[in-house]
């Protein structure tokens, strides 16, 4: 009977190493599992996600097709199992003769534990025909109003996504592939600075307020019922007295855009250049910000009678993208071989498109096996590596920023069926 305190302090080890190996071993299971996972995943994607930005506006600047592969979903799976058992082992010499069926006098204790994570990634190509119609498309005046209520300043909003204010151009050359003409964008930026120092110093500010939009009437009062009320509403439309007293319209809600001024910003310099800028009524408060019907003449070519309000030319997601590419850096010897378009100026003098995005947006590039310590994001692309510097807090707001906007437009368009799913191995 000696042998069954040492069986059962062997089964015991069996059991105590079993748990160290599910436990202690570095295995994951339940809710550990995600505290595991999650914060890897959300990198992986947030840092792919980045690089596919930064490498299409290089291909663009390169006046190469931009391609957009989303990762729609992930899927993981976790599977952990484990396994225990006690193995005889026999001393030797066998201190019996009894034979092979003798009590055994040592069990060598044996773990195996085995765990795997087998996640299924669903990627969607961003080249579908509602996709690529809404990359092209200006955006609208509802986008307008959503960008100009973010934190973001509002001067780089402006210098983003417009395109003329006031027939004003804003590098309108440099907002498509890349031209040999010198794009016009030094009176827009300083726009851009002024309306944002306005902002800064209480002067002024650009906001949005609801006003309602007839669309339809007058109406006598004997034609608003309460059956036609409830099919209005349904509509989102609602019906209203107008100002006569006399009759009703069918109306609905909407919000534009207003810059309105400060009573002491009038007869500051600042407020009489922007003035002059843009082509606007004197002694003015308050300038609606509204759609341009078409291209508005630039004040500076085409003379004219000042404007009461802000008349305004929006740009399309592609727009906005060739026009950040103006910032990537290209190196000499692409500019050499001619695989890079450089504008010149009327003088001979060749013109470096980052002065456009400069305190913007700024791409650096250089050679190397790996990217510099200080890139926050970078991409390698012709031997050479484009990265953004991560000392650099302008270009990363604004890199973020159009990443976000980018990240909303592909969650509108995603389709109810994913197009490719990549299950990947253990």
């Amino acid at each position: 009977m000696a042998g069954r305190p040492r069986r059962t302090i062997a089964c015991a080890a069996v059991a105590w190493g079993l748990c160290l190996g599910l436990t202690g071993g570095g295995c994951a299971f339940g809710p550990k599992v995600l505290e595991k996972t999650h914060g890897r995943y959300n990198e992986a994607v947030r840092r792919v996600d980045e690089e596919q930005l930064l490498r299409n506006l290089v291909r663009m600047r390169y006046n190469e097709t931009p391609l957009d592969l989303n990762v729609s979903s992930i899927a993981a799976q976790y599977e952990l199992d484990g396994g225990a058992e006690a193995r005889p082992f026999f001393a030797a010499p066998n201190p019996t003769s009894a034979g092979v069926f003798h009590p055994f006098s040592r069990v060598l204790p044996d773990v195996m534990v085995n765990g795997s994570n087998r996640p299924t990634i669903t990627l969607v190509p961003g080249d579908s025909g509602d996709a690529v119609q809404r990359f092209l498309t200006p955006i609208s005046t509802d986008t307008l109003v959503f960008l100009f209520q973010t934190s973001w300043p509002v001067s780089t909003v402006l210098r983003l996504w417009v395109e003329r204010l006031n027939g004003v151009p804003n590098a309108a050359s440099a907002s498509g592939p890349p031209r040999c003409d010198v794009p016009d964008f030094a009176r827009f930026r300083q726009v851009a600075e002024l309306v944002q120092s306005f902002r800064d110093r209480k002067l002024g500010t650009v906001h949005t307020e609801e006003y309602y939009a007839e669309v339809g009437g007058p109406l006598p009062p004997s034609a608003v019922t309460a059956s036609a009320a409830v099919d209005a509403a349904k509509n989102g439309l609602e019906y209203r007295p107008r100002d006569d007293g006399t009759s009703w319209a069918l109306v609905r809600k909407e919000r534009r855009l207003v810059m309105e001024l400060n009573p002491a910003a009038l007869g500051h310099p600042d407020l009489d250049e922007l003035v002059e800028l843009l082509n606007l009524q004197p002694g003015r408060l308050r300038y609606e910000i509204i759609p341009a019907p078409g291209i508005v003449p630039d004040p500076l070519l085409f003379p004219g009678p000042p404007y009461p309000d802000l008349r305004i030319s929006t740009r399309s997601t592609a727009q906005v993208f060739f026009y950040l590419a103006n910032g990537v850096e290209v190196p000499c010897e692409h500019l050499a071989a001619g695989v890079a378009r450089q504008p010149v100026g009327p003088d001979g003098v060749p013109f470096d498109t980052r002065v456009v995005t400069e305190g913007l947006f700024t791409v650096h590039a250089c050679k190397g096996h790996k990217p510099p310590a200080t890139a926050f994001v970078a991409v390698k692309y012709r031997d050479y590596w484009y990265y953004i510097d991560d000392r650099d807090q302008e270009s990363k707001a604004t890199f973020a920023l159009v990443l976000q906007l980018s990240r909303l437009d592909f969650a509108r368009q995603q389709p109810a069926i994913p197009f490719l799913t990549l299950p990947v191995g253990r």
